[in-house]
């Protein structure tokens, strides 16, 4: 986000952060059952203790996800969330949500599409203003008939 303008890191940063809260009340850590809390009275168990175990506070998983160091982009994200998922895990919920999600360029390649059939070599001369022109009229024609 260093390219955004500070109101709108701001403003994206709240909403991420409502988004977190309303994800966290419905996560369990299973870190918190009795079992776990009778081998941490262990001496040894409470010195070499993994401190990656997650909090349930929406706002500290949210400060220490924003202080992690960047993921280099040769990286995969969701391998980087698979080993962080007991450390974040309202985050991870939300992240597992939305990099589901995949990426496609079917749109703009329709619109490239479209704009070849509309220039032609019979229509060569046409100016750039009505190749626009007519590339949105042609992709909104549904909308009014």
């Amino acid at each position: 986000m260093d390219h955004e303008p500070v109101p709108a890191r701001e403003k994206i940063r709240s909403h991420v952060l409502q988004l977190i809260e309303s994800v966290a009340p419905t996560i369990t850590n299973p870190n918190d059952t009795e079992e776990n809390d009778l081998k941490m009275n262990n001496v040894l168990a409470i010195i070499y203790k993994d401190h990656t175990n997650s909090t349930n506070d929406a706002f500290t998983q949210f400060t220490e996800y924003l202080s992690e160091p960047k993921l280099r982009f040769d990286l995969n994200p969701l391998e980087w969330w698979r080993t962080r998922e007991e450390k974040y895990p309202a985050i991870a919920t939300i992240a597992k949500k939305y990099l589901a999600i995949p990426s496609t360029s079917a749109s703009s390649e329709r619109c490239f599409s479209t704009a070849g059939n509309i220039v032609t070599p019979k229509r060569s001369c046409l100016l750039p203003e009505n190749v626009d022109m007519l590339v949105f009229l042609y992709q909104n024609r549904k909308l009014y008939f």
